[in-house]
């Protein structure tokens, strides 16, 4: 396990560019997948800026997003796919070679999972895996009691999710199901990077490195990961 705690935001965000470029200039052609969310916006922009500038080619690699709100559109500010799509996708000036975004409204969602697992099977296991981690340590829609053997799935939201997603698109949706990559997608990556910013995830990434590795703390399963590095700014560490 690899802890890597940068001074502040910015360069937690550079820092774990530069690891997905490196991987990336080592294995063109593999799967990679990032979350939405605040987190990894800073990542984001450095990323785009560094394939746009030629740094990095990504011609050759595909794209898979992590999860999504069941009901919510690409369209939809605050959905998953929307951030994949303005933050990422629209920003890139060269393009993944082959991409997938859960469609969140679907008419059958399972049939939507299905789309994913195939995704998914046919170009990876993921090179890398970059993941958030939420407050009550879910990774993706990986809530707690989440089967640690399951590929991509559709869960209920736990309440804690469902609390913080009012920041995203306030009283205008209210989903209560997600769809995301399972468990066992996550730990068969060559490369899991998570991030974790600001005081308010120094209890969960404490919990997620010191307790004991359970599915009720489902970032706890990182720690049997081969390869995973925390990468988080100071105040995420104030408590280890």
């Amino acid at each position: 396990m690899n802890i890597i705690v940068c001074e502040n935001y910015d360069k937690m965000s550079q820092k774990a560019c530069d690891l997905i470029t490196k991987t990336l200039k080592n294995n063109p052609k593999g799967l990679y997948s990032f979350p939405g969310g605040d987190t990894p916006l800073g990542m984001f922009r450095a990323f785009t800026k560094a394939v746009n500038a030629g740094e990095v080619d990504i011609s050759q690699a595909n794209y898979v997003s992590l999860d999504e709100w069941i009901g919510m559109r690409i369209t939809d500010e605050g959905s998953c796919g929307h951030f994949n799509q303005v933050n990422l996708l629209d920003s890139l000036e060269k393009q993944f070679k082959n991409t997938h975004i859960i469609d969140g409204a679907a008419d059958s969602p399972e049939a939507e999972k299905e789309k994913l697992n195939s995704f998914i099977n046919q170009y990876g296991p993921l090179e890398v895996s970059v993941l958030g981690i939420g407050l009550n340590g879910h990774l993706g829609f990986n809530e707690e009691g989440v089967d640690f053997s399951s590929d991509a799935h559709i869960i209920p939201l736990a309440e804690t999710t469902k609390k913080v997603m009012t920041k995203y698109f306030g009283n205008k949706f209210s989903p209560e199901y997600g769809i995301t990559q399972g468990i066992s997608q996550i730990m068969n990556a060559k490369t899991v990077i998570l991030l974790a910013n600001g005081v308010k995830k120094a209890e969960i990434i404490k919990k997620a490195l010191k307790h004991p590795v359970t599915n009720e703390i489902p970032a706890t399963v990182l720690q049997n990961h081969p390869n995973v590095y925390f990468i988080i700014d100071k105040e995420a560490a104030s408590l280890l």
